[in-house]
């Protein structure tokens, strides 16, 4: 277990769906579909979430995850949205981000990832910016305190096939 109680595997798996998130638009002008990866026995399943709204894709989805988690070793959910970081400045200031709520069955609590990025529609270049913040009840970690978490999350990154050769050319596409 890591230092917030989270397996090995489920961190991974929590990278690899950030990474099959941000390669579903990286060149697309709509938003992300919400997805998720769930893992039992070995054996990962990607599940899509469509509906009318990004909002009811979104409570499908949570709707869907709490209700097989019985039968599940891990999962992780990824969706788009913006975030208002500094909500508690009174600013309206928004930014383009993919989260990704991370769980497990050994976990006490699960874990969301919040990764800032620029859509490809901006500029015609889609842009991953900084390191994922990473939040546990609600609360945003101290980004030094949990490296060896997000050392791990960039590992499941890695595992995917197409986004791996990606992932720095987009974090430097300035």
């Amino acid at each position: 277990m890591t230092p917030v109680e989270m397996p090995e595997s489920a961190l991974m798996l929590g990278g690899f769906v950030l990474a099959h998130a941000a390669w579903s638009i990286s060149d697309a002008p709509d938003l992300l579909c919400p997805l998720a990866i769930i893992e039992r026995g070995g054996e990962r399943e990607l599940l899509r979430f469509a509906a009318d709204t990004q909002s009811e894709a979104i409570s499908k989805g949570k709707e869907t995850l709490a209700a097989r988690a019985t039968d599940a070793d891990c999962w992780a959910f990824a969706r788009e949205g913006l975030w208002n970081k500094n909500a508690l400045r009174d600013t309206t200031e928004t930014i383009d981000v993919i989260s990704v709520d991370v769980w497990a069955k050994e976990a006490h609590r699960s874990i969301t990832l919040i990764q800032r990025f620029e859509p490809y529609v901006k500029r015609q270049r889609f842009r991953i910016i900084g390191v994922p913040e990473v939040s546990l009840d609600g609360r945003l970690q101290d980004s030094f305190a949990v490296r060896e978490l997000l050392d791990t999350v960039y590992k499941g990154v890695q595992q995917h096939p197409k986004v791996a050769p990606l992932w720095r050319e987009w974090q430097q596409n300035n």
